[in-house]
């Protein structure tokens, strides 16, 4: 009796100590590891698997894999301090996602045999953890990315460069065939960097505000002759008037078509891809597959198809440049990662919702805006000028495409002083040359860039023109070009380009 007496007591103050804990689940074990008394929230915790009834071993709350280790950190609690360590593990209810975890954690009881038992669902900590290392890690590819496409494009500029000055100087007939079959594979180079500068976020884009339901509207008749007959996309469209959203109109269209085309791959025998637009507002942070969403509003594009799904052995890895699972029917492996960088680049996020057997969804997430917000100014554009010719303060740290280029300018008749950084030019300047157009390079060696050369040089001279070329630059966006009045070459460029830029003529 005296026996009994004790435990109701004991049981009562339990039950009033732990049901107060709603987060994290407790029990009190006796000294065979079995359960005593547990809180209300190990039972949530513990789902539609075994529940913590009175009596029950609690390793058997957990799945088999995880079980033993849970049970070693139970005996060795039994055992007396110290106690063990922080045991990571998964309970055993089998609705549970593969990636679901709990902390375990068992000490001694003090002033009675038993132990108290600790389990603290971290699925959403870890998966944050995880999320923001593979995002980090992305960006650590996406510098290096960014920093080879630079190298590469000056590289293809020069090849570009010279093929079309020995075309100028009319060779023979199949030497023209030859110079031509340069440029074409220099073009498909360019294409290729251009696709790792999307990933790398570093690309000049021309944002505007746009009703997100109109553009995607505006590419269904394209995709729809790109899918053919078996594949059906489906439109979901928002309430009217849609939201708005941010964003470079071409970017979208190329995200968009990206991800219908995979969702057509997924599916070879055919079915229906499913395009939506939806508004969503988050309390807190979504961690999901993909990114970490933070609380607001947001505009919401998806492309669902119903294949096969992604492995999760493949899933970490899709956003990586050239990796892909269709290396043998064309696949580049560039063209997810083009995705993730133009939603970066616009300030928002890609997350992936995924089953084997049942196919895959992408999310976009847009930050919403406002109906009163302004939209962004046009990509910028030379106004018309006179064509004769002018002096011309030529910025380029890399020889050969410097040469080539005024080889090029002073062809047309320009008169051209040849710089090969920054602080070169500011001497050019400062000795007497007074240039009425400006072509840098935007990343050059030195402490400073073309975007800081150009301001210095235009408080001097503020009628001088700025043409800024660069195929790699971190600060060489669409706005901060329209902002200043500049215009904007992309490497590598034809030399008619070039001369069509520095006469302010469209080319």
């Amino acid at each position: 009796m005296s026996q009994s007496r004790r435990r109701v007591p004991d049981e009562a103050a339990f039950r009033k100590l732990f049901e107060a804990e709603d987060a994290v689940g407790l029990a009190v074990l006796d000294t065979e590891g079995r359960i005593r008394f547990a809180n209300a929230a190990l039972g949530r915790l513990c789902g539609d698997g075994p529940g913590p009834q009175h009596g029950r071993a609690a390793a058997c709350l957990f799945a088999a894999d995880t079980a033993e280790g849970v049970a070693e950190a139970i005996r060795a609690a039994l055992a007396g301090p110290p106690a063990p360590p922080v045991v990571l593990a998964r309970l055993a209810d089998p609705s549970l996602p593969e990636d679901s975890q709990v902390e375990v954690t068992c000490r001694p009881l003090r002033g009675e045999p038993g132990a108290l038992l600790r389990v603290a669902d971290v699925t959403a900590r870890r998966r944050m953890q995880a999320q923001m290392e593979e995002g980090a890690r992305l960006q650590s590819v996406g510098r290096l990315a960014g920093g080879v496409a630079h190298d590469f494009n000056n590289l293809l500029a020069a090849i570009s460069g010279a093929a079309e000055s020995a075309l100028a100087r009319h060779p023979d007939a199949a030497t023209v065939e030859d110079l031509r079959q340069i440029l074409d594979s220099a073009a498909r180079g360019a294409r290729l960097v251009k696709q790792l500068l999307a990933f790398a976020s570093r690309q000049a884009l021309a944002p505007r505000v746009v009703p997100l339901s109109g553009v995607v509207e505006a590419m269904l008749p394209l995709l729809r002759r790109l899918l053919g007959g078996r594949h059906v996309p489906e439109y979901a469209p928002p309430p009217a008037p849609g939201p708005l959203v941010r964003v470079d109109a071409s970017q979208l269209d190329q995200v968009l078509l990206n991800l219908v085309v995979n969702a057509r791959d997924a599916m070879p025998a055919g079915g229906r891809i499913r395009i939506a637009v939806e508004t969503r507002h988050l309390d807190d942070d979504l961690v999901a597959p993909g990114a970490v969403v933070p609380a607001g509003d947001w505009v919401v594009l998806s492309v669902a198809d119903a294949g096969r799904g992604i492995t999760p052995t493949d899933l970490p890895r899709i956003f990586e440049p050239f990796f892909t699972t269709r290396r043998d029917t064309g696949g580049t492996g560039l063209g997810l990662p083009t995705v993730l960088g133009i939603l970066r680049q616009s300030g928002g996020h890609v997350t992936v919702a995924t089953r084997l057997g049942e196919g895959t969804t992408f999310h976009l997430w847009f930050p919403e805006v406002g109906a009163t917000a302004e939209a962004a100014p046009a990509p910028p554009s030379v106004a018309a000028r006179s064509s004769g010719p002018r002096r011309v303060l030529l910025v380029e740290d890399e020889a050969p495409l410097r040469r080539l280029a005024a080889h090029a300018l002073k062809a047309a008749g320009h008169e051209v002083q040849e710089a090969e950084d920054a602080e070169t030019a500011l001497e050019a300047v400062e000795g007497g040359f007074a240039p009425d157009v400006l072509v840098t390079d935007i990343t050059m060696p030195g402490e400073m860039d073309g975007f800081t050369l150009a301001e210095m040089l235009r408080e001097r001279l503020p009628a001088m023109s700025v043409v800024l070329a660069s195929g790699y630059a971190e600060r060489a966006v669409g706005e901060g070009v329209a902002e200043r009045g500049f215009a904007f070459l992309e490497k590598p460029f034809r030399m008619a380009a070039l001369l069509g830029a520095v006469a302010g003529s469209s080319s």
